[in-house]
């Protein structure tokens, strides 16, 4: 029987979180397949699996930050016991208790928040365990618990949690246009011009202030993540300083695709 079963699975096993989607999964099946045969045969009574109890002996080991079970043999006398106890859920007590899986904002992405080192995979992960899986997330938390706190429960070193952070809410220039439009005074059209900033700072309810050139830069729209300017000319491609309120402060190039910083190179815990 062993024969069939590939090395690694009689080496390790299998991660535990498969081996329960794959009982559940057979459970659905059943479960498809009962009412199935309710609605054809036009049943007036039938039965239901209402609590499945196990009692699985098995070898329990950590490969990686994984929680692997291999079930044990005949003969195998220091197995281990797990006992389980599956019950049912409905569709709304799903829907209250499950993460609720939005797709993450390309311009706020983890991944590129944490950077290309050879260390950002394990970081993410571990900061998955907390419940963070985005960027919004990690600086929501930041903002209510503090970095110290993040990192300790995330088991991350400072440092390099304050420079995902720092990456994370540094501005960002996604779109420069200038336009042409007609003067409220006569016929000569004005020039005008439009950057898009993004940042999870941004807030709606929080207005920011943005100084380029030695001036201050018009605000025209301002909502969740993103911000719309109206420099002038002369404040195209300079430096711009935003002041995102509560002593973040950030700095951008008004040009497109710039990618800027925190203030002091450092995010605020």
């Amino acid at each position: 029987m062993s024969a069939g079963i590939p090395p690694l699975v009689q080496d390790s096993g299998v991660p535990f979180d498969l081996f329960i989607q794959a009982l559940t999964e057979q459970l659905d099946k059943a479960q498809a397949a009962m009412a199935l045969k309710a609605r054809v045969g036009k049943l007036p009574l039938t039965f239901a699996v209402k609590e499945v109890s196990l009692d699985l002996r098995a070898f329990v080991q950590m490969v990686d930050d994984d929680v692997f079970v291999r079930p044990a043999g005949p003969g195998d006398a220091e197995a281990s016991t797990i006992k389980l106890a599956l019950t049912t859920i409905t569709k709304p007590m799903i829907e209250e208790n499950a993460i609720d899986f939005q797709p993450e904002d390309p311009k706020f992405s983890l991944r590129e928040a944490l950077g290309e080192g050879k260390d950002s995979e394990d970081l993410q992960r571990r900061l998955e365990r907390i419940g963070v899986r985005n960027v919004q997330q990690l600086t929501e938390l930041r903002k209510t618990a503090g970095t110290d706190v993040i990192a300790r429960l995330a088991r991350l070193p400072v440092n390099r949690l304050q420079q995902a952070l720092m990456n994370a809410a540094a501005p960002r220039v996604t779109q420069v246009e200038s336009r042409t439009e007609a003067g409220l005074g006569g016929p000569d059209p004005v020039a005008s011009n439009r950057v898009q900033i993004t940042s999870p700072l941004l807030r709606a309810g929080r207005l920011a202030l943005v100084r380029a050139a030695g001036e201050t830069v018009p605000v025209i729209e301002a909502g969740d993540g993103s911000l719309v300017l109206a420099p002038l000319a002369m404040q195209l491609g300079c430096e711009a300083e935003i002041d995102f309120g509560d002593g973040d402060v950030g700095h951008v190039d008004l040009s497109t695709g710039s990618v800027g910083r925190m203030r002091d190179g450092r995010a605020r815990p």
